[in-house]
C-alpha cells in the first residue's frame, strides 16, 4: 500500500539537505585552502588545487566503494525500465571529456601536484559514465538507479506525477537522499508492472 507524500514539504526538505551538503563543501574547501595557504605560505590558487585534491580523492574512493557495494547487494534485475533523455546525453559528455582528461593527466606528469591534479581531473568522466551507464531497475533488494540502489525497506512511499501520470516519486529517510526524490521517468507501458512490484516489495505501511 502506498502512502501519499506532502509534495511541497517533502520536496522543500530534499531541496534544504541538498543545499546544505553543497554549502558544507564550499565551507570545507574553503577552510582548507585557506589553512594551506596559511601555514605552506602557498598562493590562493595552489592552496585551491591542493584542497581539492584532499577532497576529491576521498569523495571518489567512498563512491567507488558504494557502488561496487551496491552493485554486490543488488540481487537480480526483476524489471527494466532504461535510461532518460538525460542519461545518453552523459554518456556522450563523459565520452567527449575521457580524451581531455588523460591528456591533462600527461601534460601534468612534470610533478607530484600535476599528476594527482590529472588523476582528479580522470576520475570526473569515470564517475558521469558510471552514473549515466546505470538506468532505472527495478531488481530484488530495491530500486537501482544513477550507480545508487535505494533499498525497500529505505523507502517510506511513492506516488505518480508528470506527464500521462508516469514518473515515479520515491520518499525515503536515507541518508543523502531524506525526502522526496527527483521524480524517475517510467515508460508509460511499464507503469502497471513498476506499481505491482512496489506494492508487492515495499514494507508494510509505505
Amino acid at each position: 500500500m502506498k502512502v501519499e507524500i506532502n509534495e511541497s514539504r517533502e520536496w522543500r526538505e530534499n531541496g534544504n539537505a541538498a543545499s546544505q551538503i553543497l554549502i558544507g563543501i564550499v565551507v570545507i574547501q574553503g577552510t582548507l585552502t585557506f589553512l594551506i595557504s596559511y601555514f605552506f605560505q602557498t598562493s590562493i590558487g595552489d592552496g585551491i588545487r591542493y584542497s581539492g585534491i584532499i577532497i576529491g580523492y576521498p569523495f571518489f574512493c567512498w563512491f567507488l566503494i558504494s557502488w561496487i557495494r551496491s552493485l554486490r547487494n543488488r540481487g537480480s534485475t526483476l524489471l527494466d525500465c532504461g535510461r532518460s533523455r538525460v542519461e545518453p546525453a552523459g554518456i556522450l559528455l563523459a565520452i567527449l571529456l575521457l580524451p581531455a582528461a588523460v591528456m591533462s593527466f600527461f601534460t601534468m606528469f612534470e610533478n607530484g601536484q600535476g599528476v594527482l591534479m590529472g588523476g582528479l581531473l580522470l576520475f570526473t568522466p569515470v564517475v558521469i559514465l558510471i552514473c549515466s551507464l546505470s538506468g532505472l531497475q527495478i531488481v530484488e533488494n530495491g530500486i537501482w538507479h544513477h550507480a545508487t540502489l535505494l533499498r525497500w525497506e529505505e523507502i517510506t512511499g511513492y506516488r505518480w506525477t508528470g506527464e500521462a501520470n508516469s514518473h515515479l516519486i520515491l520518499q525515503s529517510e536515507k541518508i543523502f537522499f531524506k525526502g522526496a526524490l527527483p521524480p524517475l521517468p517510467v515508460p508509460p507501458e511499464q507503469k502497471a508492472a513498476v506499481n505491482e512490484l512496489l506494492q508487492k516489495y515495499l514494507p508494510a505501511g509505505s
